[in-house]
């Protein structure tokens, strides 16, 4: 008989035997032995659960009793912790690789870092953001972490179907050993006749929630009439005006990595957004990729990143060749030859650093000089510290989530909110020195320095902020404290905290996630995270409202766009010249709008168009094979969107419907709306030469 301290070393020495060959049979053998070690000598096992935990995803509490005949791989996380959301997709290789059925149940056992954390309602927030679909436990007091004497998040801890401990796996990167020693084991107790095919009261909190316009909303961007968010939960980026009606809707609610039109490409759990004049820059954060957004070309391209996990922490590559780690936020601002607009700073949290992505060709410190699309390191070691330092690569930060840029008397200034030390930090970008602003503390590996107090510098105390925006003309930072629910300002020439809005609010604030400021009208958005919201905070006199997020009734979520949303019963649509088109090749489809003399586009009205591409026509029926929608403009040629024609295998016809809805106003000040609808036949075949579709809309 052993204790855990037995497990421990045995599992040290067994992972030095596995480094020491790749042969597979003698791997699998060395896994055998290890287990006939640790379950028939040392013997140590599992702590019971304690009774009173509250369980998520499960309709009831689970026992160690009803895992009897399981497999059971515990999975010690936090859920503000970065490393301890990288391995959600190795969790999620063994979920699809072994069942529950196959003798495999995955149990997260949530040990909070923060107070916050510790409340189940927040966790559930947080297992609904994340797709966790395994059972997970509030061990509130930490009693089985330390039980099993964990270090550090994330722990995997492996269980046999009769309850002793196998294994240890500390921190992240550890998916192809995992699958491995989960194979051998489910293997070795299935030939011994002890796993058990039982099902457990699995019940997904996921079944159970309302749908929301926006679900988990992540950041936030006001731009002139726009205002961009990242409806994290969603998988999409969505446009809005400034009464809340949705211009574009840019990806689809399922997960993936897809470049294409607004409709074809894919995000997964998308972050940081940020504008610059038609473009949108999207830290794509679940595929560790920067994507650029053009509304006028309507389409979606990678930029940097290439949809995999990287560890590299100094950089240099040039576009998607340049591996990334979950970058959270974006700012656009300067380079220190003078060049304005020419850099996209990124907060790469998942390698605890800064790090920039250059626009143009750049002149950058210590003569160095960077072509277009090169990504590189700025800012933090990589270790995971609140570590201040005038040379920007010996200084570290802790998970950085939010950046904002602001000119100070001192110069121009990059505020970095740095979830995971509490604080808010500065980098000069004369120079790259790192500087503290509030929160923490002075000891740079202490990452406990949280709380909820008010004052000056290192008195002020935060928890978690994911978001800062600066505020023209006050020299102040508004800081999203997110696991406080509040939202504080912060002077910048006197390091003063203090907050704005907390919970004696009319509304209260849940987690909120972003920020951005429109000095002009003296407006904070802010995405309130785990409320689904967005919200509108009138920074002099502080009340605070919602922004609607609106649908337009004739503008459909573009995923589920139909012929039937497009075409009014009894009315033929106008139908343009039959063209022909040559199997994959790329056309343009664009509107010649033509307004009235004098007359102009109602900026505070929805003009839209509509299209949807099918095989069959006007019948309405089935599902189309394209399907997008846009904002009009006044531009005349207005190019809405390029397609790639597919190479069709038997009708050879495809026919496009469009529908385009103005709203505008005569030199007599009159404002009217009229509304048209297009039919354009292709024939797809190898001798087809045209390449754009025009569709005249006189208005």
């Amino acid at each position: 008989m052993g204790d855990v301290g037995d497990i421990l070393e045995a599992c040290m020495l067994f992972d030095q035997k596995l480094q020491d060959t790749d042969d597979t049979e003698k791997r699998h053998i060395v896994i055998r032995e290890h287990i006939n070690l640790v379950e028939n000598k040392l013997k140590v096992k599992c702590p019971q659960f304690k009774t009173d935990l509250e369980w998520m995803n499960v309709s009831s509490p689970l026992n160690l009793e009803q895992l009897k005949g399981k497999v059971v791989v515990l999975d010690f996380f936090t859920y503000c912790c970065i490393n301890c959301l990288h391995i959600l997709p190795d969790l999620a290789a063994l979920e699809n690789q072994f069942t529950i059925q196959d003798g495999v149940v995955v149990i997260g056992v949530h040990s909070a870092k923060f107070e916050n954390e510790k409340i189940s309602a927040n966790i559930l927030s947080a297992i609904l953001r994340y797709n966790i679909d395994h059972p997970v436990m509030n061990d509130d007091e930490a009693t089985l972490w330390n039980e099993l004497m964990i270090q550090c998040w994330p722990t995997l801890v492996v269980l046999s179907p009769s309850g002793y401990i196998l294994q240890f796996y500390v921190g992240e990167g550890h998916r192809k050993r995992l699958l491995e020693f989960v194979n051998v084991c489910t293997s070795f107790y299935r030939d011994k006749g002890l796993l058990s095919k039982h099902d457990i009261p699995l019940d997904l909190e996921k079944h159970k929630r309302d749908n929301f316009s926006l679900k988990f909303p992540g950041k936030i961007c006001v731009s002139g009439k726009n205002i961009v968010v990242s409806d994290t939960g969603h998988n999409r980026v969505l446009v809005l005006s400034k009464d809340g009606v949705v211009q574009h809707c840019i990806g689809g609610k399922e997960r993936g990595f897809k470049n294409g039109t607004f409709t074809q490409c894919r995000f997964d759990s998308p972050q940081g957004v940020v504008m610059k004049e038609n473009v949108i820059y999207l830290a794509d954060t679940e595929n560790h990729a920067i994507r650029k957004i053009d509304l006028q070309k309507q389409e979606v391209t990678t930029i940097a990143g290439n949809g995999k996990q990287g560890n590299d922490k100094f950089g240099g590559g040039i576009g998607i060749e340049q591996e990334l780690s979950s970058p959270w936020d974006l700012v656009i601002g300067p380079s220190p030859d003078g060049q304005t607009d020419s850099v996209l700073y990124i907060a790469m949290a998942g390698t605890h650093q800064i790090w920039v992505y250059f626009l143009i060709d750049v002149k950058w410190y210590k003569g160095k000089e960077y072509k277009q699309g090169s990504c590189v390191r700025f800012a933090g070691s990589g270790n995971e510290e609140n570590r201040n330092n005038n040379y920007p690569e010996k200084a570290a930060f802790a998970q950085p989530s939010g950046l904002t840029l602001g000119n100070t008397p001192e110069g121009s200034f990059l505020f970095v909110a740095d979830s995971e030390s509490s604080t808010v930090r500065s980098v000069a970008l004369k120079d790259g020195a790192v500087k503290h602003v509030v929160g923490g503390e002075r000891d740079p590996m202490n990452l406990f320095a949280y709380g909820d107090k008010d004052g000056t510098g290192i008195d002020a105390k935060l928890q978690h902020p994911l978001g800062v925006a600066w505020v023209a003309d006050s020299g102040s930072i508004l800081v999203a404290d997110s696991y406080n629910h509040k939202l504080k300002l912060v002077d910048i020439s006197k390091k003063q905290c203090t907050t704005v809005w907390g919970s004696d609010g009319e509304v209260t604030l849940n987690e909120p996630g972003g920020l951005s400021v429109d000095s002009k009208q003296g407006l904070s958005y802010i995405a309130d995270t785990n409320n689904h919201s967005i919200r509108i905070l009138r920074i002099q006199d502080k009340v605070m409202s919602q922004l609607p997020v609106i649908f337009p009734s004739d503008t459909v979520d573009s995923l589920t766009i139909k012929l039937s949303d497009i075409l009014k019963p009894g009315k033929e649509p106008e139908k343009n010249e039959t063209i022909s088109v040559a199997p994959g090749s790329e056309v343009k489809v664009n509107l010649l709008l033509s307004l009235p003399v004098g007359g102009h586009v109602n900026d505070e009205a929805p003009s839209k168009w509509t299209a949807v591409m099918q095989e069959s026509s006007c019948d309405g029926a089935g599902n189309p094979i394209f399907s997008q929608t846009g904002t009009i403009q006044e531009t005349s040629p207005q190019h809405l969107f390029s397609w790639k024609m597919p190479d069709l295998s038997s009708s050879g016809r495809l026919f496009l419907y469009l529908k385009a809805k103005v709203f505008y106003c005569d030199e007599s000040k009159a404002c009217k709306m009229k509304e048209k609808v297009f039919m354009q036949e292709l024939n797809v075949e190898s001798s087809g030469a045209s390449k754009e579709m025009q569709f005249k809309f006189p208005v």
